[in-house]
């Protein structure tokens, strides 16, 4: 595994969050899919001017941004914590409840903090399933 971050005695690590280009694809194409119908109202409402490209290009633009940070939503699940590619870390026992969300996974704190996602899962119910293991272990 590589970049994997440095870990505590005892720790191991169960499962490799590696964010899926597949999942990614699928959000896109919804994002689009939803964009289509506000550019065919610009077309409508300004038919002489380039307005009806704004829509498609703000879309675009996000897109691209989320295309070059898909690398940051990497996670590993270890058998104490959930460890973030950006060297931030969450006890398994401070998380409440693990629900799928649209594009990920979401990770509820146990204080009712706001909590956190893990996105663009290969399979979400896989994750589920690792970090329930993971915190049925501890």
């Amino acid at each position: 595994m590589s970049n994997l971050p440095p870990l505590e005695d005892g720790e191991v690590v169960m499962f490799d969050h590696v964010p899926s280009f597949r999942a990614f694809k699928r959000t896109a194409l919804l994002m689009i899919a939803l964009t289509v119908p506000a550019v065919v109202v610009f077309l409508i409402v300004f038919p002489d001017t380039l307005w009806p490209v704004v829509p498609m290009f703000v879309t675009c633009v996000i897109l691209m941004q989320e295309r070059v940070r898909l690398g940051r939503y990497r996670a590993w699940i270890t058998n104490k914590r959930v460890i973030f590619q950006a060297d931030q870390s969450v006890a398994l026992d401070d998380i409440g409840a693990v629900t799928k969300n649209r594009n990920g996974v979401r990770l509820a704190w146990i204080n009712g903090g706001k909590g956190t996602k893990l996105l663009y899962p290969e399979d979400a119910n896989a994750l589920i399933a690792a970090i329930e293991t993971a915190k049925g272990a501890i």
